[in-house]
């Protein structure tokens, strides 16, 4: 299986979209960001499964743990932050797995180097999961053929499927 695994809040925190809405709370920029993913596997089925991983502070032994699809979002306890969690996660599926983790966050980028794991920043987080003005622009350029190209291919056509 295919696997993007996210550092939550070093994300949120880099992409001003997400950052923004931190104004208004904490909560409602999570839950964007993870709008934005669950918009981003409809359209792309580039990874099986996405999870994010955001640090909580639980009382709670064991991780907090939300499904939205193919999203799995896990919140750490206060006796493990979310770099740990995500290293963990790395250290068990590495090998099985094909792991891609998103973060600008030296020591979990260093882990999945070291797990042979693929690495994007944030940055390339952000434009795989936002859809940009330039991404869409087509790499066709429309090339110019004369009336008598353009008459001999129609032809050519109306051969081929039989229409007079």
């Amino acid at each position: 299986m295919k696997y993007l695994i996210i550092d939550g809040y070093n994300a949120i925190s880099k992409i001003k979209k997400f950052d923004a809405k931190k104004d208004i709370s904490l909560e409602f920029s999570r839950l964007s960001f993870i709008k934005a993913l669950i918009d981003f596997g409809a359209r792309n089925r580039s990874f099986d499964k996405t999870i994010i991983v955001f640090d909580g502070k639980s009382e709670c032994p064991g991780l907090g743990r939300e499904t939205h699809g193919n999203i799995e979002v896990l919140f750490s306890n206060k006796d493990k932050d979310a770099d740990k969690v995500i290293i963990d996660i790395l250290k068990i599926s590495s090998g099985k797995n094909k792991i891609t983790v998103a973060s600008d966050d030296n020591s979990i980028k260093n882990h999945a180097r070291a797990f042979s794991c693929g690495m994007i920043s944030v940055r390339e987080l952000e434009d795989l999961i936002i859809l940009k003005k330039t991404s869409l622009r087509s790499k066709i350029t429309e090339k110019d053929i004369g009336n008598k190209d353009q008459e001999t291919i129609t032809n050519e056509l109306k051969k081929y499927w039989g229409v007079k």
